[in-house]
């Protein structure tokens, strides 16, 4: 037996190294002997039940994974798992403000034709900003001049807890002034008496409900998904609370203003309102972007201020202004084209006052204190338990 493997495994070996088994250098390979041990421990508690807390801190767990799952789509997961390799979406053109970068570089330029790179980040006043955009736009260039006009607001997501920061949304900010953003956006409308409904379709709803279309729209004989808003007045407050689990985002509330006595002022704002959405980098967590239309370049320049100041004005509104400015830098742009100039948004911004940020400087302190002393008492039982081994 012994010599029939040992041919089997000389044959082998000649057929793989082409070699004879005369030959003086062939080697004769031997079978191995392996000895496998099994090391195997008691399981013990294995049926033991869970506490309370083990179960409240799994199903945090669980949700939290949950929320991160839905946080993004299916195509933008695959899209931010192709950005990985590129870049972020912060750093895509025209790119993120570094202010350590400009340090060395000139204030100001000394002529009006100047290549930006050789200095600092220039900031203008809205005036200033829409003049050189209008210049650009006139017949003999772009010839675009009532172009939209878009504002990309670089954000610092950071807020008092380090491994927190603030939460993606998204909503419709009511501007002052409306222009016609050539979107179609769907509304539909609850109203418990007949006459509030015929003011809704007034209004400008594509439909309005009562109260006896809640059952069908749970057992799914009514689709809700061809609607992009969901609108209801203050007497049917009780009665769609059933459909908070199928509208979910789209549930009108008194948070996103989709509840009221007003159909015509709540269906305005839903109509006319700016889109206001603020994205977490996915690679650089302590960044974010905001980046919404404002108006467009034929409005005038008062009208446009106060578009701004509302935008920025709700945009803050997600951040507490005492823990620094929470825009980065803000860029006037045009839809279409590439050309950018950086707005000085100071005087739109938030001012918080001295007791605001003694208030914040104190809760931090107490926050940093009170990860220390857990980080010694936790060297203090590693220590012992040391000892005592």
């Amino acid at each position: 037996m012994l010599s029939s493997i040992s041919n089997g495994i000389i044959w082998a070996a000649c057929s793989s190294n082409k070699a004879v088994i005369g030959h003086p250098e062939f080697c004769l390979l031997l079978p191995s002997i392996y000895s496998l041990q099994q090391y195997r421990g008691r399981k013990r508690n294995l049926k033991r039940a869970l506490t309370k807390q083990e179960r409240q801190e799994r199903r945090l767990k669980r949700e939290a994974k949950e929320a991160e799952r839905k946080k993004y789509t299916f195509m933008q997961r695959i899209q931010i798992s192709r950005m990985k390799h590129m870049t972020s979406i912060s750093e895509q053109f025209p790119g993120r403000l570094n202010p350590a970068k400009e340090a060395h570089l000139p204030d100001k330029p000394t002529t009006n034709i100047f290549i930006r790179s050789a200095y600092k980040t220039q900031y203008y006043s809205v005036s200033e900003a829409l003049q050189m955009h209008r210049e650009m736009q006139q017949p003999s260039i772009y010839n675009n001049p009532n172009a939209r006009i878009r504002l990309r607001m670089e954000l610092n997501m950071t807020t008092e807890r380090k491994t927190k920061m603030v939460a993606d949304s998204e909503e419709l900010v009511p501007i002052p002034y409306p222009f016609k953003h050539n979107e179609k956006r769907t509304i539909l409308a609850f109203a418990y008496e007949q006459h509030n409904r015929d003011a809704a379709v007034e209004a400008g709803a594509e439909i309005a409900l009562g109260p006896d279309m809640i059952k069908k729209i749970i057992k799914g004989m009514f689709r809700i998904d061809d609607y992009d808003f969901c609108v209801a007045h203050t007497d049917m407050a009780s009665s769609i609370l059933p459909l908070r689990g199928i509208l979910r985002s789209r549930f009108p509330n008194k948070i996103n203003g989709g509840l009221g006595d007003d159909f015509q002022e709540i269906i305005g704002k839903f109509k006319n309102g700016i889109k206001l959405s603020i994205r977490g980098d996915p690679i650089m967590p302590v960044w974010g972007l905001c980046d919404t239309v404002i108006g467009r370049l034929a409005m005038n320049d008062d009208e446009l201020k106060a578009n701004i100041a509302a935008v920025i004005e709700a945009l803050c509104k997600h951040r507490n202004p005492a823990l620094g400015p929470f825009i980065n830098r803000a860029l006037i742009m045009v839809i279409p084209g590439d050309a950018h100039f950086a707005l000085d948004v100071n005087p739109f911004l938030p001012i918080p006052t001295e007791q605001e940020i003694e208030k914040i400087g104190k809760r931090m302190k107490k926050k940093k204190k009170g990860l220390e002393s857990a980080k010694s008492d936790n060297s203090e039982a590693l220590s012992s338990s040391a000892e005592a081994q």
